[in-house]
């Protein structure tokens, strides 16, 4: 079918296609990077911690407002660094490494497919479609770790499995030593999952394909993975023993299998939530199964692109905490197996499960356009190979910018009360230098962000609880009776300093302590800052 496409119609035809997917990446992923605050508390984190490393050259142990913050390895932390680096302390420096993540995840579906056998154009789709998933626009247009821990996540398990191809032996080996160094970044990025998800599909895709020479093909890119960390690791030993305790075991035992895990889900919240993160193009797996069940160009890869889909996807559910953005390493194979199959499909001359997507698409957007306006006021002529592509060119040009307005039109109370920011840059110029800072730990990264502080105390322990917990962080919290104490002290004249104190609404314990003061009041009704200056009285 591809020799009734003209040569040089379908190179015009490939390059207009690359044209559009960096026009349409720059638009959507790039541009509005700094038109949004930073959020809480991710953002406002995945901003601050990498600001901490720029101004105290500490690279090897994270900290937060000065204080030990071990639940990460740093290199997210350090994409954030080099861009804020190079850019400056600004919301587009720090949401850049995930934006940049999303892009190079789509070239490494790109390049799977182009270097399997398949042609140009279903490659190009197939990054087209990665893109255009609604989870990936979404998490690629914020500040969190999920997006760079799955482009270095993508990047191995497709190098491996070109290594496994590839018939030139030194090739072999090159694919399989950078695939191992993709999976280290990944484990710097966000610890023993980098090699608990990599091993599950490998050993999976040897056992279906009854090659256990993989197995020990695979010992490379551990060798690899393993050189790639230990500096590090062999750093952050010496300088914090302790880290290793807390990382492995909060991190991962507790939050994997304890009953009272963080951010606790059932089992079949993944499966219930997937047809809104993988829209518009879950709706096309009918269309996608049948197409690749008839034909397969490469049936080796579609095994492999199947296991890394399932097995992580039951990884993610079993375990007992679960957020939304866990499941992002799933994408780039779904894209990949979606957009096979699609193209399969439509090639056979069917269309019936094809215009059924399409039909359960266009209910899907007609709710949750009625839930948007409800929350405001609370073709014969082509030959096939062109029809083909344009029908899923035709999806991806609509589904992008309709994501890209419902970004607009969500209601300013709903993103309000996620970000502090603009009232604490609003009212940055009540606080002086020497102003005691006192804040809640639920924004507590918004302060320091904003008013380039760390010497923060803290009302409440939140997530920096083991960082208090060291000798050097003794009187950091303060916490409410700290708080009442304080006050008496300003009452009975024997406390001078300005004092400013933050927290996130509501927050009564505060406000029924700072009542019986003069302090100034300021609230968005969902932040709330006190003034107390005891030199002054307040105006």
């Amino acid at each position: 079918m591809m020799n009734n496409v003209p040569a040089t119609s379908l190179s015009q035809s490939v390059r207009a296609a690359i044209l559009l997917i960096v026009l349409g990446y720059i638009l959507i992923y790039l541009l509005p990077l700094g038109l949004r605050p930073l959020y809480t508390p991710d953002e406002t984190r995945y901003g601050q911690i990498p600001y901490e490393m720029i101004q105290t050259g500490n690279w090897a142990a994270p900290h937060l407002v000065g204080l030990r913050y071990f639940e990460k390895p740093p290199m997210g932390y350090w994409l954030n660094a080099i861009s804020i680096e190079l850019f400056g302390k600004n919301n587009f420096a720090v949401r850049l490494p995930s934006a940049l993540s999303a892009g190079l995840s789509a070239w490494f579906v790109w390049l799977l497919l182009i270097r399997l056998g398949f042609s140009r154009t279903t490659a190009i789709t197939s990054a087209a479609v990665y893109l255009s998933m609604a989870e990936v626009l979404i998490v690629g247009s914020i500040a969190v770790l999920d997006t760079p821990f799955s482009f270095f996540l993508t990047g191995g398990m497709s190098l491996f499995y070109l290594a496994l191809k590839d018939p030139v032996r030194r090739r072999e080996r090159f694919y399989l030593v950078a695939s191992g160094l993709f999976f280290g970044m990944a484990f710097l990025t966000k610890g023993f999952l980098a090699m608990v998800l990599p091993g599950l599909v490998i050993l999976g895709y040897a056992i279906w394909q009854k090659e256990f020479s993989i197995i020990k093909k695979s010992l490379w890119a551990a060798a690899a993975g393993i050189i790639t960390i230990l500096p590090w690791s062999i750093i952050i030993q010496i300088r914090e023993p302790d880290f290793w305790h807390f990382f492995f075991w909060h991190e991962h035992i507790r939050r994997f299998m304890e009953p009272n895990a963080q951010h606790m889900e059932p089992f079949y919240y993944f499966l219930m939530y997937m047809p809104v993160f993988a829209f518009p193009w879950l709706a096309y797996i009918p269309a996608s199964i049948s197409g690749l069940k008839q034909r397969a160009t490469n049936p080796d890869l579609i095994r492999y692109l199947i296991l890394w889909i399932v097995l992580l996807f039951l990884f993610f559910s079993v375990s007992k905490g679960k957020l939304a953005t866990y499941v992002l390493p799933i994408f780039a194979p779904l894209a990949a197996y979606i957009t096979a199959g699609i193209i399969e499909y439509l090639k056979s001359g069917k269309t019936r499960l094809f215009i059924l997507g399409a039909l359960i698409n266009t209910l899907t957007l007609l709710i949750l356009l009625a839930f948007v306006v409800y929350r405001q006021f609370d073709d014969p002529g082509k030959s096939l190979l062109k029809t083909t592509y344009l029908r899923i060119v035709a999806i991806v040009i609509t589904v992008v910018p309709l994501f890209a307005f419902i970004t607009l039109v969500v209601p300013h109370s709903s993103l309000a009360r996620l970000t502090p920011v603009p009232l604490l840059k609003k009212e940055k110029h009540l606080i002086t230098p020497d102003t005691m800072l006192v804040s809640d730990a639920s924004i507590v990264r918004a302060v320091a962000w904003v008013l380039d502080r760390r010497d923060i105390y803290l009302l409440s322990k939140g997530e920096l609880k083991y960082g208090l917990n060291y000798p050097d962080a003794k009187g950091r919290y303060l916490g409410i009776n700290g708080l009442n104490a304080l006050l008496k002290k300003v009452k009975q004249g024997s406390f001078k300093r300005k004092i400013a104190v933050f927290c996130q609404d509501p927050c009564p314990k505060i406000s029924t302590a700072m009542n019986d003061t003069d302090a100034k009041y300021i609230s968005n009704q969902n932040f709330s800052i006190w003034v107390l200056n005891p030199n002054k009285s307040q105006q």
